[in-house]
């Protein structure tokens, strides 16, 4: 039998820096809408929305429900418990870990992150670096891993950055380290969405982009974004968040393990 593949959108209403930015219109369509129905399309895994129990978010789990897409509902401050309670009742052996703020996430590499991590019977697949940044890449997680982090963590690991405790940690979990596909790697850019200048850029980005029945990709994007150069600076001075930005500083050591792990497998 299968390992079961969820990939898990999670997404809340409340935003220090844009609130109710999953709702944000993109040419007519909000930016949750447009990102479900990106992922819908990626062939061999279901798709669930995680967000909290909170009454504010009430419209996400109704956007996501009139799209057929499943909702988990759960811990509001505690982010690594959702993902392992939506994991558990959606009986989930495997996450693609997506957040709703990154419109674009990057299909081809997420289908390639699914496959690797699979092959390689993983606890945790990723691309590590910098890429991150960019607000295109997924990650896979298995369930047994969530669990432990949980488990065996602080409450800064639950909070702060769902892999956070793998990262710390890379010598208890089996991790696999993938690649951005050849074009993709544009540390420079910022496709995101975390402030009210990342909401612009992909407004302007999708009114040039979207039509019926197409769904704009990354490719697409950042060839735009060269192509008009004056949209980049839309939100070029932004800072990027602390978590991400520590996330980025573990994987040097994260790929140090992995490779030992990779030299242990081959002797």
């Amino acid at each position: 039998m299968s390992d079961r593949v969820v990939i898990l959108v999670t997404a809340r209403m409340a935003s220090a820096r844009c609130p109710g930015k999953a709702l944000a219109p993109l040419a007519g369509r909000p930016l949750l809408e447009v990102l479900l129905d990106r992922l819908a399309s990626v062939p061999g895994c279901a798709l669930a929305l995680a967000t909290s129990e909170r009454s504010e978010n009430d419209p996400l789990a109704a956007l996501a429900e009139r799209l057929g897409v499943d909702v988990f509902r759960g811990d509001e401050e505690d982010v690594l418990r959702r993902h392992v309670d939506a994991a558990r009742s959606l009986g989930a052996d495997h996450v693609v870990r997506v957040t709703g703020d990154n419109p674009l996430t990057d299909l081809e590499t997420l289908g390639a992150l699914v496959s690797l991590h699979l092959e390689e019977a993983a606890d945790y697949t990723y691309v590590p670096g910098d890429a991150l940044l960019m607000g295109i890449l997924s990650e896979v997680i298995s369930r047994g891993a969530l669990e432990r982090s949980w488990e065996r963590g602080e409450d800064r690991h639950r909070t702060e950055l769902v892999t956070l405790y793998i990262k710390e940690h890379p010598e208890e979990f089996r991790v696999s380290l993938g690649r951005l596909p050849e074009g993709l790697y544009r540390p420079e850019l910022r496709l995101t969405v975390d402030e009210p200048e990342d909401v612009e850029l992909m407004q302007r980005i999708f009114e040039r982009l979207a039509r019926p029945g197409h769904r704009v990709g990354t490719r697409e994007a950042i060839a735009l974004l060269d192509a008009e150069p004056a949209l980049q600076k839309i939100n070029a001075h932004l800072r990027h968040r602390a978590a991400n930005l520590r996330s980025v500083s573990l994987d040097g050591r994260v790929a140090e393990r992995a490779a030992i792990a990779r030299a242990g497998d081959r002797s």
